[in-house]
Formats: C-alpha cells, structure tokens, sequence
C-alpha cells in the first residue's frame, strides 16, 4: 500500500456502526463502561466522550463491529466509520490503531452544543483478516481535529468529527 493510500484511509477512519454484540470491555479510567459519568462538570463530561469516543473506535476497528460507538455517537456518526470499516474489510484488511496523546486545545461548550478541537497522535497498522500479518505501520501520525457534540436528553452525544486542514 503507498503512503498516500495510507494516509487517506487514516484520514477517513476519522471521518468516518454493524453487529448485535455488546459494548467491548474497554475502559475509560474516568468513566467505567456501564457507569454515566459523575462529574458535575459538562467540560470534563465532554472530554470523557471524546476518549470513550476513540476508544471504541479503535476497537470497532480491530474487531471489525462499529455497533458500540453508539454509546456516546450518533447513529449517523456510527454508521459513517462503519461504511469506512466494510471497506478494508472488503480489502481482507482491520485496522489496528492506538492514540498515544491527545490535548484538548479548545472548547465552545453551551448548554445543548459543544465544539471541541484537539491535538491526537495516533499509531495504527493494517492486519490481513485471514493471516493475522501486520502490514504498513505508521507511528506518531498527528491528527488535528474538530469533535462537535450535542446533548441528547442529558447525555452528549458525538455528531461529527472532521479532520482539521493545513495546521
């Protein structure tokens, strides 16, 4: 696979639920699976979205099931990584990520809508769904990236995401 190919792929897994199975048990420190967050704070709640957020997306990635980015995105959100993730998969290729840092640059948060800009570094690689080989490892890839969130009855909810250009 070229680097440009890469690249865009990596770009739309952002952009970017669909099996019956459960929530996976991936944790967030802050905010159990299972358990709303109990911080009275909206910011920090809005910040606890956002790594869930990535957590299961990169989980939804390796085990090749978008369904539980629905615990903090839209549907409409969900299904966007899901159409991304049938595509590799239609390629026999997962893709394994891991975000190594992100740093919540800006917050525009009201009572019903929040715009959130980050800075992320991700690791991700490719894995042939039949072999298991790892293929086209790509270390320390900065994304910057806007998340816009909206309450949905007390509970926030990822709307989109998009991949922030030329900074």
């Amino acid at each position: 696979m070229t680097r440009p190919l890469v690249v865009l792929i990596a770009l739309s897994m952002l952009f970017t639920a669909c099996s019956k199975e459960p929530a996976p048990p991936v944790k967030n420190p802050a905010s159990p699976v299972g358990n709303p967050s109990t911080s009275a704070d909206p910011e920090a709640r809005v910040k606890e979205v956002i790594m869930r957020y990535n957590q299961l997306l990169a989980y939804g990635y390796q085990n090749l099931n978008m369904n539980p980015l629905q615990e903090v995105a839209s549907v409409r959100q969900a299904e966007k990584a899901y159409h991304h993730m049938a595509a590799l998969g239609e390629g026999g290729v997962r893709m394994l990520s891991h975000l190594k840092q992100i740093d919540f640059e800006k917050m525009d948060l009201s009572d019903r809508k929040a715009v959130v800009r980050t800075r992320e570094v991700w690791d991700f690689s490719y894995s042939d769904i039949r072999t298991e080989k790892r293929k086209d490892d790509v270390k320390d890839f900065l994304y910057l990236m806007e998340y816009t969130l909206v309450d949905d009855n007390g509970r926030w909810l990822i709307q989109e995401t998009a991949v922030i250009p030329g900074r």
